[in-house]
């Protein structure tokens, strides 16, 4: 593990503005940066945004490797390799780099907040501390144990210990509930300096900031809830029924960076930079690799759901018996033999479905959106299904008529996300025309579309009578309950832009049942990433032993 400082700093980056050249840039030498000789704002707008596109962009990146892992994406006839996506024959070198990047990326954080705590940046200090504990998140739903209490101390402590999942978990909830309770003891503070522009997120609202650590207090407890531990369950139930009635509540829009993304090098979102097109117009080498698999497409074609049309172009095939291509979306099959193509197709090939990115500042919609598009960092359609899951299982109060309006309103602010077109200003995307009240907004982007899915009628009848659609006829447990039918309308929402929150979700409910890869060694689907060979290297003592890639999370208790 790489435990020295690595501050990502840019030199047009100041204390100031946030509008730096080179924001995705590492920093040279870090090896050499004093962190005493840096102001915690410096800091904050490159930590925010590394974090971003570690989470979603980045090679590697958490939404990369889940979108393989939790049937969203295959690969095309045009490139060989992907073999361990479609194995799950994880190595030690497979998403290595997740590990240490986050690891880098915490380290930031740490020094904002040990550095701001004392330097009358107590507000930055919090916001630090909200994002150690987002980060410390994404490492243990992945990794299981990993370092904690003695890791972030350089070079005082160059083999730290690890620390027991469990136990982790239960430190991050104190560490949200002391960030929010540092916020509020810095509004009293005369001489704490506020935060400004640095703020990539927020922009400084600290009520925001309140907000999502809540919610993130919900997203951690929700996946420990279901555990063979009662003492685990118990303390679950108590501490869900407390946050509830925080006085700041929840997320109302989508958590976003947006560090003003534009068409220059190592400026474009960091998705679409890699996925979509170059800064140069030109097609990125990766869009011509992945596709949609034929589940996740079929997942809203027989459902009759508009957003397919946002997420992905017309693919077209020659049925057999047939001379003539016919038009539709067309998937593949994850470690299928013979995959499916990009060009003309033939009467053993297919032209694949692609993901939709237009190579303009103008781009609408879809997973893509645009070079100038904000990055999520938690989709307010997650939080809105994590809430529907908590009453419907009764750890909220509410029941089923909290759980159906939060459900639908899950689908609708979804909806809104893959319609809405990109934006580059803070206002317009946390403002009221994408927070909570654009669900009864009709003019919200999104918003006729998700009216004509509700009432759209199919071969079966229509979606009044779809339980996957329909909360009420939902059954109360089993594949078509309540439970499975909000996490499967989550895993539609969270496709390809926050996949490993899907990804986790299949681990913990074993919802919805993908398909696994015929190629699985095992026959399963695998539960987790192996440590890195850095660590073995490095830290051999403190590795766990006796790990291999269907080594279970303390929380995955569903086979």
């Amino acid at each position: 593990m790489k435990i020295l400082p690595k501050i990502l700093f840019a030199a047009a980056l100041t204390a100031a503005t946030t509008s730096c050249d080179n924001f995705l840039d590492i920093n040279n030498n870090p090896n050499a940066f004093t962190a005493e000789s840096v102001s915690p704002d410096i800091i904050l707008a490159q930590a925010l945004t590394n974090t971003a596109a570690i989470y979603t962009g980045n090679n590697p990146s958490y939404n990369s490797y889940a979108s393989w892992a939790a049937g969203y994406w295959t690969k095309t006839n045009v490139v060989s390799g992907y073999g361990e996506e479609q194995t799950y024959n994880y190595s030690t070198a497979y998403y290595a780099g997740l590990f240490d990047n986050t690891y880098d990326n915490l380290n930031d954080y740490n020094i904002i907040q040990t550095k701001g705590a004392g330097t009358g940046f107590p507000r930055h200090a919090a916001i630090a501390r909200i994002m150690k504990a987002y980060g410390f998140l994404l490492l243990v739903d992945q990794y299981g144990d990993i370092p904690y209490t003695e890791a972030l101390q350089g070079a005082s402590k160059v083999t730290p210990k690890y620390d027991k999942a469990e136990d982790i978990y239960k430190d991050l909830l104190v560490q949200l509930k002391g960030a929010i309770a540092d916020i509020d003891a810095a509004a009293s503070n005369q001489a704490a300096r506020t935060v400004s522009t640095e703020d990539v997120v927020f922009g400084g609202n600290m009520t925001k900031w309140k907000q999502f650590a809540n919610s993130l207090q919900l997203r951690i407890l929700l996946r420990e809830s279901q555990t063979n531990n009662a003492s685990i369950n118990a303390d679950v139930r108590t501490q869900l029924a407390a946050l509830q009635t925080a006085k700041d509540g929840f997320i109302t829009s989508d958590v976003v960076v947006q560090p003003n993304y534009s068409q220059n090098s190592g400026q474009q979102n960091p998705l679409y930079n890699r996925y979509a097109y170059t800064v140069a117009g030109t097609a990125a080498t990766e869009r011509n690799y992945q596709v949609p698999t034929q589940y996740i497409i079929d997942q809203y074609v027989n459902n009759n759901d508009p957003r397919v049309s946002q997420l992905y172009t017309l693919g077209s095939r020659i049925p057999a018996g047939s001379t003539t291509a016919v038009s539709g979306y067309i998937g593949g099959v994850l470690g299928e033999p013979t995959p499916p193509g990009l060009g003309t197709p033939t009467a053993s090939t297919r032209q694949a479905s692609r993901f939709l990115g237009a190579n303009s500042l103008t781009a609408a919609g879809g997973i893509f959106k645009g070079l100038n598009a904000p990055t999520p960092l938690m989709l307010l359609s997650e939080h809105l299904f994590n809430k529907a899951e908590a009453e419907t299982r009764g750890l909220f109060t509410g029941g089923n008529v909290d759980a159906k309006k939060d459900f639908l309103d899950g689908i609708k602010a979804s909806f809104i996300y893959f319609y809405r077109p990109a934006s580059t200003s803070l206002g317009t995307i946390n403002g009221s025309a994408y927070t909570l009240s654009a669900l009864t907004t009709s003019g919200a982007p999104g918003i006729a579309q998700y009216n004509t899915f509700i009432a759209t009628t199919d071969a079966g009848g229509s979606n009044a009578t779809n339980p996957l659609v329909n909360f009420d006829v939902a059954t109360t447990n089993g594949d078509l309950g309540k439970q499975a039918i909000i996490i499967y309308q989550k895993y539609l929402a969270l496709n390809s832009i926050a996949s490993v929150e899907a990804w986790d979700d299949i681990r913990r409910t074993g919802l919805p049942r993908i398909p696994v890869s015929p190629q699985a060694a095992k026959g399963k689907l695998p539960t987790r990433l192996l440590y890195p060979l850095s660590e073995a290297s490095t830290n051999t003592s403190n590795v766990p032993t006796g790990v291999d890639q269907y080594t279970k999370i303390f929380w995955d208790v569903v086979d």
